[in-house]
């Protein structure tokens, strides 16, 4: 009786957004994940929440992302996502700072 725990609203709520974020391929540990396009998430650019691509090579574009305490490298293949100028990923510039992206009206992505 006195090791049973009861989950408040508020906690179930955590473990459901927290099941709900493992499942988009959005885990807590900073490593290299191959997601599909519609797990994407533009963080912006904040020092906090971000997403940064970082190149494209013959398979896969490059994002690093950050959402608090969570954040990792992304592979999206590029047959599934449309970036207008993309940028090499062997290019020391890109890999050291990244870009971040915005969507145009047509639907496409644009680095700066």
């Amino acid at each position: 009786m006195g090791t049973a725990r009861v989950l408040s609203r508020g906690g179930v709520a955590a473990l459901a957004v927290a099941a709900l974020l493992a499942a988009a391929g959005c885990g807590s540990a900073r490593e290299t994940q191959q997601i599909p396009v519609t797990a994407f998430r533009n963080y912006g650019a904040s020092p906090l929440q971000h997403t940064f691509y970082i190149g494209s090579d013959a398979r896969f574009h490059r994002f690093q992302w950050s959402n608090g305490k969570q954040g990792g490298t992304w592979l999206i293949a590029r047959a599934e996502m449309d970036i207008v100028n993309e940028k090499s990923a062997d290019d020391p510039r890109a890999a050291r700072a990244g870009y971040f992206l915005s969507r145009r009206d047509d639907g496409r992505w644009m680095a700066h």
